[in-house]
């Protein structure tokens, strides 16, 4: 999205269209720097040929490269095409750009500017991403979540990951639940946000926990009804994943537990905002669990210290 607000601020007049996953899709469909967002789950050379020639595409950047993709817009008649030049196939790009992501000295977001440098467009200002809620997705999100009204205080936990880095353990949420349900204010409920695929696993945590009516759970929600409830939410906590950077766009102050590995560290994946806490184990083992580093009660009490200083 940061590359997407670049292009407009450079060029006005061009037509922006953006191609992600289906799963994304409705969350972006409407960002203000598009005009349009196309979805694909399955990619292919033809997939990717037939929207170039349906679409005439001048330039594609190529943030999250395949071969099928960049084979696809060569195929598809783009004239200029920007994508790394370490794979492979780099051949296929006729503007390449030459660095490594695998050091994470950088933000990811960065990394994708970064590649608009091909086309001598340089970032100079701060990287934002802001996420607009409509007052419509707002209604829908608590039409799902009945037993969660308008003008309660809730903070929102997304325990379930993607995988795609380490994360604490279940135990260490459960701990941490426990604490905030015995000390603080007890007007204050818990939403533990997931899909339909995360649902056994959040049961098994709320079956472990005291009887109690504060603790909420949540599995229909699209994304834009998730920004939504996220934009009412006193503050979110989760792992690194999706949800910490949706919660950060909307403005909610957002506690992430991140990896110390470095293609895992917030320094590459950390949400764009200010409005954080980030908590980080200071060394990398393998030979251990080393996000029990993070110690639940450490946790709690920066969120008893928020709640208590913040006007929430």
């Amino acid at each position: 999205m940061p590359v997407a607000d670049a292009l407009r601020k450079a060029f006005p007049n061009a037509k922006i269209d953006l191609l992600v996953n289906s799963r994304v899709w409705e969350l972006v469909n409407d960002y203000p720097a598009l005009d349009e967002v196309h979805k694909m789950d399955r990619v292919s050379v033809n997939a990717i040929k037939k929207l170039c020639k349906t679409k005439n595409y001048d330039l594609a950047i190529i943030v999250y490269p395949k071969f099928k993709i960049a084979l696809g817009i060569l195929l598809g008649g783009v004239k200029y095409r920007i994508g790394t030049g370490y794979r492979w196939y780099s051949l296929l790009f006729n503007f390449k750009h030459y660095q490594h992501r695998k050091h994470s000295l950088k933000h990811e977001s960065t990394y994708n500017l970064d590649l608009l440098n091909a086309v001598n467009h340089y970032i100079d200002n701060k990287i934002e991403l802001v996420i607009k809620v409509k007052d419509e997705h707002i209604v829908h999100a608590f039409n799902k979540v009945q037993i969660l009204k308008h003008d309660e205080k809730f903070i929102v936990i997304h325990i379930p990951s993607l995988g795609s880095a380490k994360v604490w353990s279940d135990d260490n949420f459960i701990e941490l639940i426990n604490l905030i349900l015995n000390n603080v204010k007890n007007y204050y409920k818990i939403v533990l946000t997931g899909t339909r695929g995360d649902e056994n696993q959040v049961k098994k945590i709320i079956s472990n926990l005291p009887e109690n009516n504060r603790v909420i759970d949540i599995f229909n929600l699209n994304l834009k009804e998730l920004a939504a409830l996220l934009s009412k939410a006193s503050l979110f906590l989760g792992n690194s994943s999706g949800p910490i950077h949706i919660a950060a766009a909307v403005g909610t102050f957002v506690i992430g537990l991140y990896s110390p590995v470095k293609v895992e560290s917030p320094i590459r994946w950390g949400p764009l905002t200010n409005k954080k806490k980030i908590f980080v184990p200071e060394i990398d083992d393998n030979s251990r669990d080393v996000m029990n580093d993070i110690k639940p009660i450490e946790v709690y009490s920066f969120i008893n210290e928020y709640i208590s200083s913040s006007k929430i």
